[in-house]
């Protein structure tokens, strides 16, 4: 994961993590083993079906192995996203 946000980076992405480990989430999510991270910006605008980087921000994720990825149009991501990668 966290060669993944280097990559991210290095591509000229900048983003602003807004959960890693901690939080609330779901019993069994991934963010508990230090495997998922949330983002809420992405290049300086607000992720929404407005922001025109989220998708291909999660695409990169998906490349790099990334096997949940949510955004915008999925329950409880329409402000930010959330990537994880399996155990």
């Amino acid at each position: 994961m966290l060669w993944a946000i280097c990559d991210l980076v290095s591509r000229g992405y900048t983003f602003r993590v807004v959960a890693l480990a901690g939080g609330s989430h779901a019993r069994n999510s991934r963010h508990y083993a230090g495997l998922a991270f949330d983002v809420d910006t992405i290049n300086g605008i607000r992720v929404n079906y407005g922001n025109r980087y989220w998708r291909g921000f999660l695409k990169r994720c998906r490349e790099l192995g990334a096997t949940e990825t949510f955004g915008p149009g999925d329950r409880g991501h329409s402000t930010h996203i959330h990537v994880a990668w399996s155990k």
